[in-house]
């Protein structure tokens, strides 16, 4: 009787710890993200129907400081209508009575919500569709204005709908009447009401119920989704990849393949470093087309020499003349990405059309190099504000190199006299950046005289920069070397705020240089500190990425990420908010993210089973009671 009892016990406990194991298998999640809530909102968004069409978007958000910002704070409307051929169409639309926009951020279903004290706005382009949606719902009547210029052709069919003849076609229906009326040069549609909706159908004098609309808005959105990789992630994490993608899509020039650094009018044009990494994140993510739409304009865009300007206009894609900034990293960064696309794509008739452009750079480099002692010449990248031998330029040339040779291996032709040139340049880098246990953020260059003649020699200028953290993560060296750790931590010792990573000890720029929206200098950059992640990731640190990862939701605008944060008060700072590049880095990283190893949840309700079964035998066959003796 006692045996029984014991092994009735045994069986017990083994069946308590198998359903203990099966509940653990059903609850592997990650600790729950929220989104933030009570947050601050961007001023200016895009739409884009990944196309031909594009529209620019005021969502009356309050600016701070906008006169010290060189902004205006506009009422909700539709700035600006790029159509394909047509360029910059002469139409907006502007939405008034809406109240005081409280809150104004992006859907899942790509749609974009402003919401006012009287009502909210939804506005959204179905994907490959040429149709612009505003729905409104308000307590008090709104009004609804559709601007054009007078000598715009028009014909008005009935009451609620509206067909513009030349110089394109266009339709303009509601589910109000439409009053017309001529104001200064102007043709103004007006739609008045509480529940109002306007489409503005380009290139077709079609109509098609609102109804009709959105479920295609909803699935085209939604298949679109569906086709990028799946991160290791969940919840608001997993929301805030899904986000990011679609701003990065939204904010790509659909026709030329660019893409803008961000909406607020401070940052609106294409610097081809953010885009490039733009276009990383894109094929990262499965999406190769858009991707190589971007490589292919930047190819058209290449200056003779193998350089770039440093941006371009958002809307033409040509050069801004009068940002004189000499900024080299793109050279590499192209370089990166084309051989990024092909490692994903093994599209060689891509690698042989960009290969006059590859070989402009590399000339470009080779001549560089040699002429300034084993680096690539000065310029003003990362930051715009140090002229000088930068380690972010010389790290990403010299990787840009590596990968150049990649390509040529892939094509079957010598790389050797590209591997030299990356060797030198990776051993000068090595020789002069690092000292006192870290790279430092750019070298100063001294002439010594002698009376021999004279010698040329650099020093590391002493500044710890969070740049450097990505080329190591990239593999410039090994990241786990002990100058990659040993910088690493010096960076994280003297620019964590907050949080996050600043750029570089004294960083003013939001604070009192040209942006004036911080309250203290030194603000962490979303960007900088996803650089730490990817570092994080690259060493099997999984749980500081996660963390990371996280934090960035956090100070997020509902979801759209920021340039940087305050670093005081620690919310996102509006001037430069969303920013394409954030986005890009939180794809990238989203995606290189493993979680930490465990069992998966099949090993483990296996071994449950196992252990129940054993439970059970034990008390069939040991608990039960023995034959008595006759």
């Amino acid at each position: 009787m006692i045996r029984k009892t014991i092994f009735l016990i045994i069986g017990a406990v083994l069946l308590i710890i198998g359903i203990s194991i099966i509940i653990l298998s059903l609850t592997q999640e990650q600790s729950t993200v929220q989104m933030p809530i009570n947050t601050s909102s961007p001023a200016y968004l895009l739409l884009s129907n990944w196309r031909n069409l594009s529209i620019y978007i005021s969502t009356e958000y309050p600016i701070p400081s906008p006169v010290l910002n060189g902004e205006s704070s506009r009422p909700p409307s539709i700035l600006q209508i790029f159509y394909g051929q047509y360029g910059l169409l002469s139409i907006n639309v502007t939405i008034m009575g809406l109240g005081n926009t409280s809150k104004a951020y992006l859907e899942l279903n790509n749609t974009v919500i402003i919401k006012g004290s009287n009502g909210e706005v939804s506005i959204f382009i179905p994907p490959n569709y040429t149709t612009v949606v505003m729905i409104s719902k308000s307590n008090a009547s709104l009004t609804i204005n559709v601007f054009m210029p007078r000598t715009y052709n028009y014909q008005v069919i009935n009451s609620t709908y509206l067909v513009i003849k030349s110089p394109l076609q266009l339709s303009i229906y509601s589910n109000r009447g439409i009053d017309v009326e001529s104001v200064s040069g102007w043709t103004v549609l007006s739609i008045h009401g509480n529940y109002t909706y306007v489409a503005l159908n380009l290139g077709s004098t079609s109509t098609m119920p609102i109804s009709e609309l959105m479920s295609i808005n909803n699935n085209e959105v939604s298949n679109w989704l569906g086709l990028a990789r799946r991160p290791r992630l969940s919840g608001a994490l997993l929301t805030e990849y899904y986000l990011s993608l679609l701003l990065i899509m939204d904010d790509q020039n659909p026709v030329t393949g660019e893409f803008i650094a961000s909406p607020e009018p401070v940052y609106f044009y294409t610097w081809v470093r953010d885009s490039s990494f733009a276009a990383m994140a894109l094929q990262t993510a499965g999406y190769y087309e858009q991707a190589m739409k971007y490589w292919l304009w930047m190819c058209s865009a290449q200056n003779v020499s193998g350089t770039w300007y440093t941006r371009y206009n958002f809307w033409t894609g040509a050069p801004d003349e009068t940002f004189g900034i000499p900024e080299y990293d793109s050279i590499g960064l192209f370089q990166i990405g084309v051989w990024q696309y092909y490692v994903y794509t093994h599209n060689k008739t891509f690698l042989m059309e960009v290969m006059p452009c590859i070989n402009k750079s590399l000339n470009w480099e080779l001549e560089g190099i040699n002429e300034n002692n084993g680096l690539i010449p000065q310029d003003l990248s990362i930051w715009e504000s140090n002229y000088a031998y930068n380690f972010w330029t010389q790290a990403i040339d010299d990787l840009g190199l590596y990968a150049a040779a990649q390509v040529y291996r892939a094509l079957g032709l010598n790389n050797t006299e590209i591997l030299r040139i990356a060797n030198e340049l990776n051993a000068t880098i090595q020789k002069y950046f690092y000292s006192k246990n870290f790279y430092s953020q750019a070298l100063t260059k001294t002439v010594i005289y002698t009376g021999s003649g004279s010698q040329v020699t650099y020093a590391p200028n002493g500044i710890p920069d969070s740049s450097v953290i990505l080329p190591i993560a990239m593999g410039l060296i090994n990241p786990r070397s002990a100058r990659a750790v040993s910088t690493v931590n010096t960076v994280i010792r003297v620019l964590m705020v907050n949080g996050g990573l600043a750029r570089f000890p004294g960083d003013d720029y939001h604070y009192d240089s040209s942006l004036y929206d911080s309250t203290a200098p030194d603000p962490p950059w979303l960007i900088t500190t996803l650089f730490l992640a990817m570092y994080y990731e690259e060493v099997g640190n999984h749980t500081g990425a996660l963390n990371i990862l996280t934090w960035c939701i956090k100070h997020s605008q509902y979801g759209l990420l920021p340039e940087a944060i305050d670093p005081r008060l620690g919310y996102p700072l509006p001037t430069t908010s969303p920013l394409t590049w954030s986005a890009a880095m939180y794809v990238i990283t989203a995606l290189n993210y493993k979680p930490p190893q465990k069992p998966t949840v099949a090993v483990l309700v296996l071994i449950a089973i196992v252990v129940v079964i054993l439970a059970i035998v034990m008390f069939i066959v040991y608990g039960r009671t023995s034959p008595r003796q006759a």
